[in-house]
């Protein structure tokens, strides 16, 4: 009888082994029912399945239930997933369960979900609303379904609450009904929409040079002074990218990612796109983590978990202040999103040691932008230029052949006596 390997999310280094009953089948990386513990069920996640188990088949307990027919993961994602618990010494379970939306850990389908609205029934609109008025809050809700259905997501913000809907359900003026959302294709009509600021050599260069490595894994580092059109050249890689029907991974610090930042990717792309970070309901977070699976969003901006969001067709990572320390988890899992993310493009100000040594490598391409295009704001503030000053002083010494380091005084404690 098959032997499903199954993670689960406990802080143990092993898979646990399930009987798969006759007739059952599931894939690798399929989410799966299963007894864990006296009398209690959880959700867990396939690793593999074979004809054997280390412990005696008649001791073994069977799946309940298997969840999904697919995996919930792209290939490339699952075996990010593997490597990273690997790299990490981290339990498998743990990490498999960190990279999926809260909802599906809970067993929520992996499709879109209907969205559920109401509306007024037509005894709803022939009622005299007058015959409400000693429920003031079935009236007022009356009233505003009269001029169109409100979505069940959308009552929380409204003046009136779900039991003044309910109580008009039960005298048959309202009812709830559903829709499931339709998948828009947003190649068909895919063009840039924003003003676009003249490229100068360098930029144009980077471009190039990126575009051209496009059909094969390559990691650019854009180094420059702030203001020297880094986010530009990035802007222009994205339209690159977009036009060949290929999604784009956009990560920002924590601190970045603020309603200007999507804004202005939205103003620039006429294409959708999607934010994943910790400050979504559950019930967002899986809709935009669906999108990208499925081709639906464009452009995914998001924090350093969105690392591990599955995507149709994925053409580009960008890495934004790849340096910000918001990029390292530092609970339960702990990891630093660059590293397992095999960056394609990061951009930064002040490249940190290991940056220029990869570069010096040759294991990361860099382009430098020292220039200020004349459409860019210039720079000033003596934290950039001491930031950059350093960055030169370790291309100066590594280029003598001697070691650098460098120290942040700015956290580094004072000591008087």
């Amino acid at each position: 009888m098959p032997v499903a390997h199954v993670a689960l999310p406990v802080p143990l280094p092993r898979t646990f082994d399930y009987l798969l009953p006759e007739g059952m089948t599931v894939k690798a990386g399929c989410r799966v029912r299963v007894p864990f513990g006296k009398q209690q069920e959880r959700i867990g996640i396939v690793v593999s399945v074979s004809d054997a188990s280390e412990l005696p088949l008649n001791e073994l307990k069977a799946v309940v239930e298997v969840l999904d027919s697919e995996p919930v993961f792209t290939h490339s994602v699952w075996r990010l997933l593997l490597w990273a618990a690997d790299y990490y010494h981290h339990p498998i379970g743990d990490v498999l369960f960190h990279a999926l939306p809260i909802l599906l850990r809970q067993g929520r389908p992996a499709a879109n979900a209907p969205m559920w609205y109401w509306f007024a029934t037509e005894q709803g609109q022939a009622v005299d609303l007058n015959s409400l008025k000693r429920s003031p809050k079935q009236q007022q809700a009356l009233a505003a379904l009269r001029q169109g259905k409100i979505w069940r997501d959308q009552v929380a913000t409204l003046e009136f609450n779900d039991a003044a809907l309910q109580a008009l359900r039960k005298k048959g003026l309202c009812d709830l009904a559903s829709e499931t959302p339709e998948f828009s294709d947003w190649r068909t009509n895919y063009a840039v929409s924003g003003e676009r600021l003249r490229l100068n050599t360098e930029q144009a260069t980077a471009v190039g040079a990126i575009h051209s490595a496009a059909d094969t894994f390559s990691a650019w580092l854009l180094a420059g002074v702030t203001g020297s059109g880094k986010t530009e050249v990035y802007l222009s890689v994205l339209e690159n990218v977009l036009a060949q029907g290929k999604q784009a991974l956009v990560m920002v610090p924590e601190i970045g990612l603020t309603p200007q930042t999507i804004a202005r990717f939205r103003e620039r792309f006429n294409a959708p796109v999607e934010v994943l970070h910790s400050g979504l309901n559950d019930s967002e977070r899986l809709s935009a983590w669906l999108k990208a699976k499925n081709g639906e969003a464009a452009i995914v901006i998001g924090t350093r978990s969105a690392l591990f969001t599955p995507f149709k067709n994925l053409g580009v990572i960008v890495i934004d202040e790849e340096h910000d320390s918001s990029y390292k988890q530092q609970e339960g899992w702990r990891y630093h999103a660059p590293r397992p993310g095999g960056v394609s493009c990061a951009q930064r100000a002040n490249p940190d040691y290991s940056w220029l040594r990869n570069a010096r490598a040759g294991n990361v391409m860099q382009r430098p932008a020292e220039k200020i295009p004349p459409a860019a704001p210039d720079p000033s503030g003596r934290e950039c230029a001491s930031g950059n000053s350093t960055c030169a002083g370790f291309k100066r010494s590594e280029g003598a052949g001697r070691s650098g380091s460098g120290v942040n005084h700015s956290y580094a404690p004072a000591f008087t006596g």
